[in-house]
């Protein structure tokens, strides 16, 4: 005869698969589809909290959960949603919270959320270096780079990342430190 435990996990289990096939869909109003990136988990009612601190929206919005770390935010008015989009990267507990535009119902797995912008300051730099063609171009090589000074030869333009999140130098991603990594720890 089983043990009620063992049915209660049994119960468990099943529901996890069934999460795991889900459909993501987005809500009638603009929607971003989010990742707290890390390992750690997180629950729905601390982040809500903190966005709510930290963002300066005009109107409402709603946080639902979709997965582990993964979120539906619904915005009520779409220039909030512009200007969350605007502010990244945007920080949970020192974790990146990565973003995207949920346009269209998309099956959980299939959701790949591995990109956000930074920041770069640069700088001394001469006024010829603020064009904004240039800044992109700079901004694309994640450096330094020299740049030609009205017949002064070439400078040295450095950059400073500005709010970095937390970063592994170890295997080179972001959500852990050396000390956590599991790709060093297994390699040994």
């Amino acid at each position: 005869m089983e043990d009620g435990n063992e049915l209660a996990l049994l119960e468990e289990e099943l529901i996890q698969l069934t999460v795991k096939s889900s459909l993501v869909v987005p809500s009638e109003n603009s929607t971003l589809i989010c990742f707290v990136w890390t390992r750690k988990t997180y629950n729905l009612d601390s982040l809500r909290a903190q966005l709510r601190s930290i963002w300066k929206t005009k109107k409402k919005f709603e946080i639902l959960v979709a997965g582990q770390n993964l979120f539906i935010i619904s915005f009520k008015d779409e220039d909030d949603l512009e200007h969350i989009m605007e502010g990244r990267p945007w920080f949970f507990r020192k974790q990146l919270i990565i973003f995207d535009w949920l346009l269209k119902s998309v099956e959980r797995n299939k959701i790949q959320l591995v990109y956000s912008p930074f920041w770069l300051k640069f700088g001394p730099c001469p006024p010829e270096c603020y064009k904004k063609d240039l800044i992109h171009a700079i901004g694309s090589t994640f450096g330094g780079i020299f740049v030609s000074s009205n017949g002064q030869g070439k400078i040295w333009l450095s950059f400073k990342y500005e709010n970095l999140p937390t970063f592994c130098f170890g295997c080179g991603r972001v959500g852990h430190r050396v000390k956590d990594c599991t790709e060093i720890l297994s390699g040994d």
